[in-house]
């Protein structure tokens, strides 16, 4: 199922709020989680993410560049060798790939398009004035082509140590768009 499909068998028929569950997503669905938060900003309100296996090396053999939201990476700083077979995993040690595992989740968090404020989650704001304009820096310089509105919201990443000898994949992500649900955030950190 792509996004138009989506949009016409379930956001259209949806006022929202959606939230987005992404649990133990495998290579590159992590990216297509994020795609949909931020493509469907009036219907989808929350996104939690549990990224895990790394994008396989077919990406960084073709040269490709990963982009979500405003964000564009090199796929060759997060592709990796191995993959699990069943329960078995064929690859290097896991441990090697803890790395590359954290500069993935870095670069996940960066493609989620909400612009954190200091505005207060209650206050009635205007449909233009609820738009934030959010400019990434390229090598010191904006990209023209980058510029676009965000909503306002709160987005971040912690770990829980859940996985052990060996594994690594600990990272979760959430973001929100306003009006922020106070009981997850508390003083910009979560709960």
């Amino acid at each position: 199922c792509n996004q138009r499909q989506l949009k016409r068998v379930l956001f259209d028929r949806t006022k929202g709020p959606i939230l987005i569950l992404g649990i133990h997503l495998c290579g590159t669905l992590s990216l297509k989680a994020i795609d949909l938060f931020n493509n469907f900003e009036d219907n989808v309100s929350f996104l939690a993410l549990k990224p895990c296996c790394l994008p396989p090396m077919l990406h960084a053999k073709r040269d490709e560049f990963f982009s979500i939201g405003q964000h564009t990476f090199d796929s060759k700083e997060v592709c990796a060798v191995g993959r699990f077979k069943g329960n078995r995993w064929y690859g290097p040690p896991r441990w090697h790939l803890e790395e590359k595992f954290n500069v993935w989740v870095d670069h996940l968090l960066r493609g989620i398009d909400v612009v954190e404020n200091d505005r207060e989650e209650e206050e009635e704001v205007k449909e233009e004035e609820n738009h934030v304009l959010q400019l990434e820096e390229v090598d010191g310089s904006i990209d023209s082509e980058k510029v676009q509105y965000c909503r306002p919201g709160k987005k971040k990443k912690f770990c829980v140590n859940v996985q052990v000898k060996g594994g690594f994949q600990n990272a979760y992500i959430f973001a929100e768009r306003n009006p922020l649900t106070k009981s997850l955030w508390v003083d910009g950190e979560e709960k």
